[in-house]
């Protein structure tokens, strides 16, 4: 089945005697709305059709399903109707696209660069493309960065630390309703044991795990073992992991495939350490991105002597910046104890209010009930996530 939509038309592509688009609201039909023919469709087996929903939508999300009028209804495998937010739109094969789409489109897949070379050492990039990549070549796409990368999609989940973000997933689901735009998700992968310093701003430090100790035989005559220098905190390395970013990723990706460049479509995501990351873009480096997702943050990282949290603090009081930001936590860190950083994350949401941020327009705040600091945990926050960095226009 193929359809459009523009402006407040809908069209469809499909044969049936009296086809109709049905409105649903509260689990039920709610009005019913003729389809007009309109020409033909991709093959003698279709027809194009038209309805006019103007006045018709409520502001915001809506839903609808279609009746064939021979008995079919179409509508999600996995719903009683489709939930979109697009005001115009074309229906082709279940998917709903706010232009016209090519004939058939090819599927979103996810593409590995194996040893990508930089400044950080090599490491793996994974790319995620949308549906229908390799069909609109005239088309350009924003771009989220997603830290830990190998944790970040279904199908490279054997590379992952202890479960994947199905980020793939997520996103050619809320694609296909029309719930978020196409974009490129782009994973760069962490340096694993240098991933702690890489994502902790220069005014942090990190104290490094003990060193193994040496083995030494003492032979009476000889001089005794030299001692260990005792281990010192180093600052974060954040600000060469964003010049790795900006310089070496991102010139990368936009070489290699069709990207909308400049801040306005460019977005970052991590969690933990991760969602640290970010807050420090959004706030050191605002002109790489102004869209940023910081999840179960890490802000205890940056605790000072008098027990301040400088992120938090920079927050409050550094100038407003041009930034819309996704802040989360959960309310335990592992089953049964702690809270993933819930007072933190309170802090820093009271910080965003004082130093002028308007809650539901320049950031959400979001308290996962029952929520762990993990991977499956993140997971289930993705969709609403990958929602508010890229929505699709309303």
């Amino acid at each position: 089945m193929h359809s459009s939509l523009q402006t407040n038309h809908f069209h469809y592509i499909g044969k049936g005697p009296y086809p109709a688009i049905e409105l649903w609201s509260d689990d039920a039909v709610q009005r019913s709305v003729p389809l007009v023919w309109s020409g033909s469709g991709r093959h003698s087996d279709e027809s194009l059709w038209l309805a006019d929903l103007s006045g018709l939508l409520p502001a915001g999300e809506w839903q609808f399903r279609v009746n064939l009028g021979d008995g079919r209804l179409l509508h999600p495998e996995f719903a009683p109707c489709y939930t979109t937010t697009l005001r115009s739109l074309w229906m082709q094969d279940g998917h709903l696209f706010d232009y016209r789409p090519a004939p058939a489109v090819s599927p979103p897949c996810v593409v590995k660069i194996m040893d990508f070379p930089g400044s950080l050492g090599l490491r793996p990039l994974y790319v995620y493309l949308p549906r229908g990549y390799d069909e609109h070549v005239d088309r350009r796409y924003p771009v989220l960065y997603m830290h830990d990368g190998q944790n970040c999609f279904d199908a490279f989940v054997d590379d992952s630390y202890a479960g994947a973000w199905q980020a793939d997933l997520a996103a050619s689901l809320l694609i296909r309703q029309g719930l978020m735009q196409e974009c490129l998700l782009v994973g760069v992968s962490n340096g694993q044991e240098q991933r702690i310093l890489e994502y902790l701003p220069p005014y942090a430090r990190h104290l490094p795990p003990p060193r193994r100790p040496t083995v030494a035989v003492d032979h009476g005559d000889e001089q005794p073992p030299r001692q260990q220098r005792p281990l010192r905190p180093v600052p974060g390395r954040a600000d060469a992991t964003l010049a790795y970013y900006r310089d070496e990723v991102a010139p990368f990706v936009a070489e290699r495939y069709r990207t909308r460049t400049g801040r306005e479509h460019t977005a970052t995501c991590g969690s933990s350490l991760g969602g640290l990351f970010s807050v420090y873009i959004a706030w050191q480096h605002s002109d790489f991105a102004r869209h940023h997702a910081a999840l179960s943050t890490s802000f205890w990282a940056t605790r000072t002597a008098n027990g301040r949290l400088e992120a938090v603090e920079r927050i409050r009081t550094a100038p407003r910046r041009d930034i819309r930001l996704w802040l989360d936590s959960g309310t335990l860190s592992s089953p049964g104890r702690g809270n993933d950083g819930q007072r933190e994350t309170a802090q820093a949401r009271a910080a965003l209010l004082e130093a002028g941020y308007v809650e539901g327009v320049d950031f959400q705040y979001y308290l996962a009930q029952g929520a762990t600091h993990s991977e499956d945990a993140w997971a289930a926050r993705l969709p609403m996530v990958l929602q508010f960095l890229f929505p699709t226009p309303g």
